[in-house]
């Protein structure tokens, strides 16, 4: 399929890549950054421009791989009649787009993806059309692409989207937060990445409510007490272990 890129970042990128890779054309890469639309549109032996009035009126999807904040812009300044129009966002609904298009629907990737990283992991895709003839077309284009494919309701998506942001997003900070403490307390971060590949690793085999260990599971409040007086001086962690510690207690002890 010929295909036009709007956005030029992380989801722009991945895209952008594996449907070349699989036999997809990108005409044009738009960018409100002339020099991003350039640089992406480079790689995908595609033209460029930061002007929507310089659209590529010929291709058969429009891929709007932009912020949350932008689609509504778009949805003002956009009109592509009944072009397909595909937004790539967990926590927009599709009528987000409805003005551009009369054939709109949604690919979003659930997945946390970086344009530096170009081994791309796993990718589910979660599909939403307007319609029929958008969702045999959105089909087409996502089996291209990736192996696992749901298509959901924009409901559905924005509570997987919920879903990832606890368990990639605040996992990742977490971790952040223990490398911070490290640091301060003159500790080689790197001795817990055993202990962190071992957590991931063990989520391939069993489920994850299985395996949980730690004080606050048998309610330890000695060693909990010792926990929360290294962090005196830190209000704002001293909260995240205690809401971390009662969740985790109230859980495996309802």
């Amino acid at each position: 399929m010929n295909i036009v890129i709007i956005g030029a970042g992380n989801i722009a990128h991945c895209f952008g890549t594996l449907l070349k890779i699989h036999g997809h054309q990108i005409l044009q890469v738009i960018s409100r950054r002339k020099e991003n639309a350039q640089a992406l549109a480079e790689t995908l032996h595609a033209s460029a421009t930061d002007d929507l009035l310089d659209i590529n009126m010929e291709a058969d999807i429009y891929l709007l791989a932009v912020s949350d904040a932008a689609l509504p812009e778009l949805n003002e300044e956009l009109r592509l009649g009944k072009r397909i129009v595909l937004h790539t966002a967990g926590a927009v609904s599709l009528d987000a787009i409805r003005r551009i298009s009369t054939h709109t629907g949604v690919m979003y990737p659930l997945q946390s993806i970086r344009k530096e990283v170009k081994n791309y992991p796993a990718i589910p895709l979660l599909l939403e059309a307007s319609n029929d003839e958008v969702m045999r077309r959105l089909q087409s284009i996502a089996q291209s692409i990736s192996s696992q494919i749901e298509i959901v309701s924009s409901e559905q998506r924005l509570q997987l989207h919920l879903g990832a942001v606890l368990c990639n997003n605040f996992t990742n900070h977490l971790i952040v937060r223990a490398k911070q403490f490290c640091e301060q307390k003159g500790l080689d971060f790197n001795l817990l990445q055993p202990i962190i590949r071992e957590t991931f690793e063990r989520l391939e085999k069993f489920a994850p409510e299985t395996v949980q260990t730690g004080p606050a599971v048998r309610k330890d409040e000695a060693t909990m007490a010792k926990h929360r007086a290294l962090i005196q001086d830190q209000p704002h962690l001293q909260e995240i272990y205690r809401v971390m510690s009662d969740s985790i207690y109230e859980f495996y002890n309802a």
